[in-house]
């Protein structure tokens, strides 16, 4: 798409001051497909180094900055009266020209009749098992050898809203969902889809107990362990051969290294380095919490 197309396209008042091409939008400062074009959005001028430094093509701005975002960036730009409410709707835009292809199932996969799979977009591969009341929704693949059990849903819209009150509206998910091979997602989890085009990963042989929250864009590498109640909010990675325990909770954005691991009920709102053990609401080095609760009994 072009810049000087957004406004039929979104069929709102948008001028623009020079044009460009643009393939997805970008939330800057999140991961994205290095290999498309990519429109964001801007409310300040201390945002439009950020937007030149990661990159991105084109630009949505207010009228009041438009004339020292155009002398500092080289890209299109278009100025909105709500930059962030247009950036969504020409999301949108974009995402409703996302192709349908057929859903493919291997002949191996043994799926279950209470199963609910969408036609388009579902890939599922060999002696995969999908379980009773399963729902799996498009921009799904499922690899070799995995097994989703009872009630589970993969592939969830986003829980990712812009604007306030009455006005609120839910961000159209173009993103996917991948789970590896041999990985087991047990019991009524919900996976959500990747938000803004990437992908929600539980990558081979992680396994997934019940009632857990996957959330929009998480990355859960291989080998990884999570015990049941498990929150991980959106854009969340954990690293290798982590085992994640019982009710533990994940920030957005954090990145939990490889190696770790993270305790029953930690509440994680920090980066946690390789190799490491964490514990506690926040949670910190396990051993300074024993520390801590060893000086609080005195």
């Amino acid at each position: 798409m072009k810049v000087s197309e957004i406004k039929n396209a979104i069929n709102e008042d948008v001028r623009v001051f020079r044009d460009g091409e643009f393939d997805a939008v970008a939330l800057l400062g999140l991961r994205r497909n290095e290999t498309e074009k990519h429109i964001s959005f801007v409310l300040g001028s201390a945002y439009v180094d950020v937007a030149k430094q990661e990159g991105v093509e084109c630009l949505i701005c207010p009228e009041e900055i438009a004339d020292e975002v155009m002398e500092r960036f080289n890209g299109g730009v278009c100025v909105s009266e709500n930059p962030k409410t247009t950036f969504f709707n020409v999301h949108k835009a974009l995402n409703k020209d996302n192709e349908k292809k057929p859903t493919v199932i291997d002949s191996s996969a043994v799926i279950a009749e209470t199963a609910v799979i969408s036609p388009y977009n579902v890939t599922i591969g060999p002696n995969v098992i999908i379980e009773d009341n399963v729902v799996i929704r498009e921009n799904v693949t499922i690899d070799e050898g995995a097994v989703v059990m009872d009630g589970t849903v993969v592939g969830t819209p986003s829980f990712y809203y812009f604007g306030d009150a009455d006005t609120r509206t839910l961000v159209s998910s173009s993103g996917g969902v991948t789970l590896g091979k041999k990985v087991v997602i047990h019991s009524n989890c919900s996976i959500e889809r990747g938000v803004i085009g990437g992908n929600t990963l539980v990558d081979d042989y992680s396994v997934i107990d019940n009632c857990i929250l996957i959330g929009h864009d998480t990355l859960i590498h291989k080998n990884c362990i999570a015990a049941a109640s498990a929150t991980f909010a959106g854009w969340v990675e954990i690293g290798e051969n982590t085992f994640v325990g019982l009710s533990a909770t994940f920030a957005p954005m954090v990145k939990v290294g490889a190696n770790c691991t993270i305790s029953m009920g930690a509440v994680v709102t920090k980066d946690v380095p390789d190799d490491s053990q964490v514990s506690g609401n926040f949670a910190i080095d396990h051993d300074k919490f024993i520390d801590n609760l060893k000086q609080s009994v005195k």
